[in-house]
């Protein structure tokens, strides 16, 4: 009897650090001539809607290509939050809520001034082993945030 509890103790043990890898609070900082960028992304569990085929786009969430997901998604980005020269800045969901699967812990991301230091680039890629993306993001001290994407 006491076989059998550990090694299903084990194998739960194994499942929860595989999820983990993907689960958690990543943080990212980098420094430059004075200037300080920080980025904070919350990556949660996925659990937002139930994913739809469409031969024409792919696996699709709550109406929109998922990226990253060749069938049901493992983790979603809950928050991304970018500080810049201590200004918070809270990204809109609608700029990260169809990147699923973000490869935070293996693969992390870059953060890059622009020249004149009124911006900077954030670039992360994610994948389910699959079908894999990079994505973009250029956040301006005033807040304004653009995107975009390749996929292979």
């Amino acid at each position: 009897m006491k076989i059998v509890a550990l090694i299903v103790l084990s194998l739960s043990f194994s499942t929860a650090s595989a999820q983990s890898k993907r689960i958690g609070t990543f943080n990212f900082r980098t420094q430059k001539a004075g200037h300080t960028a920080t980025v904070t992304f919350r990556v949660k569990s996925f659990a937002s809607g139930k994913p739809v085929y469409d031969p024409n786009v792919g696996v699709v969430v709550n109406g929109r290509k998922a990226h990253g997901a060749e069938s049901t998604p493992e983790a979603e980005i809950a928050a991304m939050i970018v500080s810049f020269d201590r200004q918070h800045i809270r990204i809109a969901p609608r700029f990260y809520s169809d990147c699923f699967d973000p490869n935070l812990r293996d693969n992390p991301l870059t953060i890059r001034f622009a020249r004149n230091f009124n911006s900077v680039r954030i670039s992360m890629g994610g994948s389910d082993g699959a079908g894999g993306y990079e994505v973009t993001w250029v956040v301006r001290k005033n807040g304004r945030t653009t995107r975009s994407f390749f996929e292979p």
